[in-house]
């Protein structure tokens, strides 16, 4: 075996080139750091850019085009206490940084077994990146794009056979193929670099392959081709490390299979040509082999992608058989078990009976490594023999994860099939290594398969030494070889035959959709949506297919990623939405694994929700800076509808496209609620300033400067520590928020959440719960309310383990409410991460660029990217984009001129305003714009102070804008408006600066081509009482319904109808909430202490069916009220409501929730109009079946006697449409069952029905009444 001079130049140049710095550890004590809720101690050195994840980082960095590599690292052992609250399970047997631009972390503890060091010095070096070395391999053509092609799999490496029989059992007729067309197309096994910097395939490619008796151009029985196929797991692979597993092999975590793709219509097929390469006079006679155990059935925490075995106790022996005894009787031997809750359990490893190491497992999940060189092992048996030690705590879980052994071989050709190599041959030495292969009399085959699709054959003689060689050219790939007998070459597995394809194609796409084909319906809605609101080229694509191209057929999330970085080339992609749930669990291991939709991606780390991380990041992660997933920032934004079934799809794209006012017959999503923001606020600290403190800073930056321009926006602060809290038996609670989040669902542009949390909801107050978010009704036929949600707090959104359905999961997913979008945190973070990171994100979230929003998916990542420098990176991928990532926070032009209007407004005082709307360009009056205006005059700032509830957050001082005392509307007809109005009588009289806003939408106008709102802000001032206003003393008119106006007094609901109140009052109606005891209220069945306040859902002029065309906007409203999850049965709900003089008017409605959790058909409430009649009546009634009915009718006489009986199909939408049939849907024109009238007098009717579908109506219901005939 010849040295290898070039490389050995090319490391002294690099060498002598490479510029090194030498860093010196100043250790100095601790420093306390935030980790999840707590705050901990952990080892502290003054040295720059201090980092903290799970043990101290040191965070080296420095602008170079070169790779940083941390060498040369130096220990001093340490005590137990100095590691302080470090837990040791958390500190690394392994240190090891792969390579990196401008940013390197280093760990600067580790462990041998049971003994603990920390970092002395450590070298950083400037390396040139690789030369020489191709980004991308082979053809670039796109096979798949026309010919027949049937799709194979193979689940492990070696050859494989093609036969007659193998055709025929899976469909193909071997008489029809022409044995010289054969192709077989496959870029190997094992999964794809993930470093987006490492050699890849451009495309599919074709496969050199043999195929005996093909000359004659007929495919005989005896005929059959051969091939190489690389399987699924790889070893020693040639790509950057980026994981910290020790192991040599890489186990693919997304597939068991590798797949191949075969056709017999392309013209003549590759075939495997013997490639001979002069012998040097030096022979390798020694082979490296390998075997590996690595089993995957468990994942004890459902986070991450690293699977283990079972549990064991006592003694569990993993035996391997070699051809011979390892030379030098030398083997490697690597090992893994996870231990769960084993404080001082132990784990001892021996091999063929000689044991030569224990180690001490932890109280919390963690990965135990064995990594030992193993000598004097002198049998072909190699037993690796692990002995769980449970004595010491018997509740310890430990689990076997893998054993891989490494060892040399002599060069003996074993008789069947044989794979070999030399590992110690560095790739791409340009260098010729002679081998010879002994007993080799029985080779029939010597193939070359380093690249697996470029096989090439060496001629065997038949003799007992078979001498060949292998020039080493080509950087990377590493050397491979096989050996066999044609007898001996395995069978592949049929998948099936495959459609054409044509990904590689695509070009010029601007908005792209990944799903699943039974979703594409779905996700074809959006990019309609999209194509003609924003000019969008989009394309929506089938997951499996982009592997087909992208990862030869196997699922492999880095080949979405490539498919995005070729779409990203081809054009200007700029948004990505994946549609489609995803799981932990990428094999469907699991029980119920539906929602492994589409993929994400996870963290290796496995441990623990604070240390995991799901994210769908890595998708535009596309111009990758370092081999670490956690160590990169996207480069285009990606979100994702984590739809687990098509029902959910279609939810999710119903919330979307009705945010966007495209819903065919949604009601209005515009209204002046949409300019309103609220911030919730934990009362906690963690060891730094309060929360509220924090966030009320942003706020202010953003909301509340001089110069701020967004000045139109109300801003309400539900800081818990702001509120009186309650203690009950289940702790502390703050009832008043809770509310003023449910009222923010259903009235609110943007939520946000600041603190603790989980999956169960917000708070350890419960401030957000599973039951409130069931409650949420802001969604539906007749209120379309859709907040965006963003969080910062820990795994409130789990949203990849199917069997856990967290709240933030169920508040996106809601059918009836809850937001379109989410940016929401799906693990644990630290306090940290949410203090530094808010101030990045509320920055970008609501930065003006031209009077417009960016899409939020663009300002998500743009604070991820700002917020980048930090170095935590890691904890980035723990928050989400859970939504339509061209998806903007909704905002009006600023686009109306108020032409008159007063300077100052006081209590009782009539207001007069007059404007217009004015054109895009903002010159002229837009004489198309016809709609309703909202007026809302906000009270003076308020000085509020938090109550420090706990004792220890100190009293802050804070202000909020105050109450709206008057929203009123007109009519904006031909773009002008006058509005005219009443102040109420409850303001603060005192003088001072309040704020007019004026708000308009044409969403009403069925001949706009555009619907759109505007909107104008002004200061104005407030104060005083107008001596002469005016004064009356009529209560305001009510008429309460539920959901619509059809309603009648005592009908029938399902368990989430609306209240509906429409009322009228000559002098307006007093919605501002300032006076005591004057709220608009509603009491169910009388328990007060559950009063629901409704000035937030209080909206001037006609709407939801409510018409007073008579009266002037300000002198009619309606007050609509999503309720939720009432118990079946009677109800009666009292309504109170104000005028602006303080009169009140009080009203009752019954009302029957019948029970959704039972789907027995029920009606109520049959009636015939008109009663008495002469010529034709009609008959109705309420029903709880949203199908289609069949109904009969039997009229009766007084005494019994049938006189007519008839049936009707019965369609209605009972809770949308007044709970009642259609009017004229049965009708009796008074003639009996022989034509000929009936003699007037009482009649009873009796009318059956029944459901067509018994599914959704189980059973039959009947009711009688009388009707009366004058004739």
């Amino acid at each position: 075996m010849k040295l290898s001079l070039s490389v050995l130049f090319a490391f002294l140049c690099c060498f002598l080139s490479a510029q090194t710095v030498t860093i010196t550890m100043k250790w100095d004590g601790y420093r306390e750091v935030s980790v999840k809720d707590s705050i901990i101690k952990a080892p502290y050195f003054t040295n720059d850019a201090y980092d903290f994840d799970k043990i101290p980082i040191l965070v080296y960095s420095k602008a170079t085009d070169n790779l940083l590599k941390a060498t040369n690292y130096t220990w001093e052992p340490i005590t137990p206490a100095d590691l302080y609250d470090v837990n040791p399970a958390d500190i690394p047997q392994e240190i090891g940084t792969p390579p990196a631009y401008n940013t390197t972390r280093i760990q600067t503890l580790k462990r041998e077994e049971n003994t603990y060091f920390r970092l002395k010095t450590v070298d950083i070096e400037e390396v040139d990146p690789p030369a020489g070395i191709p980004l991308f391999i082979g053809t670039n053509d796109n096979p798949l794009r026309s010919g027949t092609f049937y799709k194979i799999k193979v689940d492990r490496s070696g050859v494989f056979k093609i036969t007659s029989k193998f055709l025929r059992d899976n469909g193909i007729n071997p008489a029809t193929v022409d044995p010289r067309n054969l192709r077989i197309y496959g870029n190997g096994g094992g999964m794809l670099p993930e470093y987006s910097k490492d050699t890849r395939y451009a495309a599919l490619q074709e496969n050199a392959i043999e195929v005996i008796g093909e000359a004659d151009g007929k495919w005989d029985e005896a005929d059959y081709a051969l091939f190489y196929a690389q399987g699924p797991h790889l070893y020693r692979p040639v790509r950057t490390e980026n994981r910290s597993d020790i192991s040599a092999h890489w186990q693919n975590i997304y597939d068991d299979y590798a797949y191949y793709f075969i056709s017999f219509d392309k013209g003549r097929g590759k075939r495997i040509a013997v490639k001979e390469v002069a012998v040097p006079s030096e022979k390798i006679s020694v082979y490296d082999a390998y075997q590996f155990i690595d089993e995957e059935k468990n994942n004890p925490m459902q986070v991450g992608r690293r699977w283990v075995g079972d549990t064991f106790v006592g003694n569990k022996t993993v035996g391997f058989k070699t051809d011979a005894a390892p030379v030098d009787g030398t083997v490697q031997v690597r090992a893994r078990v996870a231990a769960l809750n084993a404080k001082n359990a132990r784990v001892s490893f021996a091999v063929n009976g000689t044991a030569n190491s224990t180690l001490v497992l932890f109280d919390k999940y963690s990965f135990n490594n064995y990594n030992r060189e193993v000598n004097n092992i002198n049998t072909t048996g190699i037993n690796v023999e692990l002995n769980a030690d449970t004595a010491p705590n018997p509740s310890a879980r430990i689990f076997f994860d893998y054993v891989e052994i490494e060892y040399r071989q002599p060069l003996t050709f074993n008789g069947s099939q044989m794979n070999f190599r030399n590992l110690s041959i560095a790739p791409g030495d340009g260098q010729i290594y002679g081998f010879r292969l002994s007993n080799a009399s029985g080779v029939e085959r010597l193939w070359d398969v380093s690249d697996v699709t470029n096989v090439s054959a060496r001629t065997t003689t038949g003799t007992a030494n078979l001498d060949f060689a292998y020039r080493n050219n080509l950087a990377y790939l590493r050397n491979e070889f096989v050996a066999f007998r044609t007898s001996t070459a395995y069978e592949p597995s049929f998948v099936g035959k495959i459609e054409n394809q044509d990904l590689s194609s695509l070009s010029g796409i601007d908005y792209l959709v990944i799903t699943v084909p039974e979703m594409m319906s779905e996700a074809k809605r959006l990019t309609d949506y999209h194509k003609k609101a924003n000019g969008f080229n989009t394309a929506i694509v089938d997951h499996n297919k982009i592997y087909n191209e992208f990862s030869s057929g196997a699922k492999d999330i880095t080949a979405i990623r490539d498919f995005v970085k070729h779409l990203k080339e081809k054009g200007n992609l700029r948004y990505v939405l994946v549609l489609g749930d995803t799981s932990y669990d990428y094999k469907n291991r699991v029980a119920n694994n539906s929602s492994n939709v589409v993929p994400a991606c996870h963290s290796e780390e496995s441990v623990d929700y604070e240390s995991s991380y799901v994210t769908d990041d890595f998708y535009g992660m596309l111009y990758m800076k370092n081999p670490r997933v956690d160590l990169n920032i996207p480069d285009i934004p990606v979100g994702r509808l984590p739809a687990a079934t098509v029902n959910e799809a279609k939810i999710l794209i119903d919330k979307t496209l009705a945010y966007y006012a495209a819903l065919p017959g949604q009601s209005s999503p515009f209204g002046e609620w949409r300019m309103r923001l609220n911030f919730v606020v934990d009362d906690d600290k963690d060891g730094g300033s309060p929360f509220h403190e924090l966030v009320n800073s942003n706020i202010a930056t953003n909301f509340e400067t001089s110069d701020s321009d967004k000045k139109e926006y109300y801003v309400k602060k539900l800081y818990l520590d702001a509120f009186p809290a309650e203690n009950t038996a289940g702790g502390q609670r703050f009832p008043q928020v809770n509310d003023g989040i449910k009222t923010a669902m259903n009235n609110s542009l943007f939520i946000y959440y600041f603190g603790h949390g989980g999956v169960n909801g917000w708070a350890q107050e419960r401030v957000l719960t599973v039951n409130d978010i069931k409650e949420f009704n802001n969604f539906n036929a007749a209120f379309t309310h859709l907040p965006v949600v963003s969080t910062i707090t820990c795994e409130f959104t789990l949203w990849d383990v199917p069997s856990v359905y967290s709240a933030g999961e169920m508040l996106m997913k809601l059918p009836k409410g809850g937001p379109p979008t989410m940016i929401t945190s799906s693990r644990a973070l630290p306090v940290s991460y949410g203090r530094n990171f808010n101030s990045f994100f509320m920055g970008e979230i609501f930065r003006l660029y031209g009077n417009d929003f960016h899409t939020l998916g663009d300002a998500f990542l743009q604070a991820k990217k700002n917020y980048g420098p930090s170095g935590d990176f890691y904890n980035n991928l723990k928050v989400n984009y859970l939504g339509d990532p061209a998806m903007k926070l909704s905002r009006p032009e600023e686009l109306i001129r108020i032409d008159e209007a007063p300077t100052k407004v006081r209590a009782l005082d009539k207001v007069t305003i007059k404007g217009r709307v004015l054109n895009r360009g903002g010159a002229t009056t837009d004489a198309n714009f016809n709609g309703k205006l909202t007026v809302v005059i906000y009270d003076k700032y308020v000085e509020k102070k938090t109550l420090n509830n706990d004792g220890d957050l100190g009293a802050m001082t804070f202000t909020e804008e105050g109450n709206a005392i008057v929203r009123t509307s007109a009519e904006v007809v031909n773009g002008e408006f006058t509005a005219e109005f009443y102040v109420p009588k409850d303001i603060n009289f005192a003088d001072g600066t309040g704020r007019l806003l004026l708000y308009a939408d044409n969403f009403r106008d069925t001949k706009a081509a555009r619907k759109f709102d505007v909107y104008a802000n002004r200061t104005i001032e407030v104060g005083g009482i107008n001596p002469d206003g005016i004064n009356d003393n009529t209560p305001p008119t009510v008429k309460l319904f539920m959901n619509n106006t059809n309603f009648a007094d005592g009908g029938i609901t399902n368990s989430n109808p609306a209240l509906l109140a429409c009322v009228t009052d000559d002098t307006g109606i007093n919605a501002t909430g300032s006076g005591v005891g004057h709220d608009i209220t509603a009491v169910l069945d009388g328990e007060v202490v559950n009063t629901y306040v409704l000035n937030d859902f209080y909206s001037s002029g006609d709407d939801y069916g409510c018409s007073a065309s008579n009266l002037a906007g300000y002198q009619k409203g309606t007050v609509y009220f999503p309720m939720s999850n009432l118990k079946p049965g009677a109800h009666q709900l009292t309504f109170k409501i104000w005028d602006i003089n303080n009169n009140s008017a009080t009203q009752t409605l019954n009302f029957v929730v019948r029970d959704d959790s039972s789907s027995q058909l029920s009606i109520n409430r049959l009636l015939n109009w008109p009663n008495p009649f002469t010529n034709k009546t009609y008959i109705q009634f309420e029903h709880n079946c949203g199908d289609t009915l069949d109904a009969n009718v039997q009229i009766f006489t007084i005494t019994g006697k049938l006189v007519k009986s008839f049936s009707s199909v019965v369609t209605s939408e009972p809770f949308l449409e007044g709970f009642r049939t259609n009017r004229f849907a049965i009708g009796w024109d008074g003639l009996d069952d022989y034509g000929a009238p009936v003699g007037k007098g009482t009649y009873i009717y009796k009318v059956f029905v029944r459901g067509r579908d018994q599914e959704r109506c189980k059973g039959s219901a009947t009711q009688i009444e009388k009707m009366v005939i004058l004739k």
